[in-house]
């Protein structure tokens, strides 16, 4: 399919919109970033958030201010994150027991249902070309979508042709005796994932089914994020409510190019080759070592106070990142894909030799 995008100048903004579930007495909000404009209609993404909900922050999850909305939209797909809590009264589900939830995958998967049949009436949308898009509680939500043992699924008139899942709850459906799948599914997961274990989706994506299975080693849950990992004590459906969570250089970087692949094999997308490489250091990331916790701003060697507030800051910015520090304590920060190199150069504009204290989520400081 020939697509044609907009011309570079073009004010891109992400809009609310609403329409209802396939839940009767349900009405959704979304966030609509429209597609460039494509001579036969543009593909378009369903984005399902995990547990903790959509941000209060609502411009987060547009463009460009969303790293998953500005890739897929700059690769030509428009985005629609549907936001499933905030109609059903609920902010978080992150902490809650099974037990006590009372939204699941089938809530969600009727969601979907809607927010397909909303996008298949938009003038510049292919409706051979939707795909569906969740992480975590969101992920468990897209096998439900990809489920075609379910009626509502198999018989939907309107169906995705391409579902991406992050790290998502596998146990219920690796128990079911059949797992078939409506269309090409592609499934990440990280290996030390202890909120929702790999082995299950392991099991269940060796079927035989048009299924690909990548897991990313030395990952925890949200490998995709910037946060270091922590252990998180909200962590609902484990057995002493905690999880290990935090993002992974290498598998947010990886994880994204398989992204954009698959739906670039099944849906046509056509990811800028930035678009791919954007997230990865150009030069050898130094190993981790134990100095310091990478949050122990006090263990920074010889920095003053108003050099740990840089560091603070550091630590709220996205990968790839880097930090140096001089033998005297001066420090300096760089970003991007020269982000070690733009550090150290910038340390060593203030006189003394300098070396590379943190990259991403880890400290690599050995003492001299």
């Amino acid at each position: 399919m020939v697509r044609v995008h907009a011309a570079p100048l073009e004010v891109i903004r992400t809009l609310e919109v609403s329409f209802p579930s396939a839940e009767p007495g349900v009405v959704l909000t979304a966030h609509w970033t429209a597609p460039p404009v494509a001579a036969d209609g543009a593909l378009a993404i369903i984005a399902l958030h995990g547990c903790d909900g959509l941000p209060t922050d609502r411009s987060r999850v547009g463009y460009p201010r969303n790293r998953y909305t500005k890739m897929l939209r700059d690769a030509g797909a428009g985005v629609l994150y549907v936001d499933s809590f905030g109609p059903r009264g609920e902010a978080s589900i992150c902490a809650q027991k099974l037990s006590d939830r009372k939204i699941f995958d089938d809530n969600r998967r009727m969601d979907v249902a809607g927010a397909l049949h909303w996008l298949a009436k938009q003038p510049d949308v292919d409706a051979r070309c939707l795909g569906v898009l969740g992480w975590s509680h969101g992920g468990s939500a897209v096998l439900a979508v990809a489920d075609a043992t379910n009626d509502a699924v198999r018989q939907a008139a309107i169906k995705p042709a391409a579902l991406v899942a992050f790290y998502p709850g596998c146990g219920a459906y690796d128990l079911m005796l059949r797992y078939d799948v409506v269309a090409p599914l592609l499934v990440m997961t990280g290996e030390l994932d202890n909120w929702t274990p790999a082995a299950p989706c392991e099991r269940l994506t060796s079927r035989g089914q048009p299924v690909r299975y990548v897991p990313y080693p030395g990952s925890y849950h949200a490998f995709d994020g910037t946060s270091p990992v922590t252990e998180r004590d909200n962590a609902g459906g484990t057995r002493f409510g905690k999880a290990m969570a935090g993002g992974n250089p290498e598998a947010r970087a990886a994880s994204a190019a398989e992204m954009l692949r698959f739906y670039e094999q099944y849906l046509g997308l056509h990811p800028a080759a930035e678009s791919k490489l954007a997230e990865v250091h150009a030069s050898a990331v130094p190993a981790p070592t134990q100095f310091a916790a990478l949050a122990y701003v006090d263990r920074l060697p010889k920095v003053s106070e108003n050099g740990k507030a840089l560091y603070r800051e550091w630590l709220t910015k996205p990968f790839p990142r880097a930090v140096a520090i001089s033998g005297q304590g001066a420090l300096a920060r760089g970003y991007g894909a020269q982000a070690i190199e733009t550090a150290v150069r910038n340390c060593e504009k203030l006189g003394d030799p300098c070396r590379v204290y943190a990259v991403d989520d880890q400290v690599v400081w050995t003492s001299p």
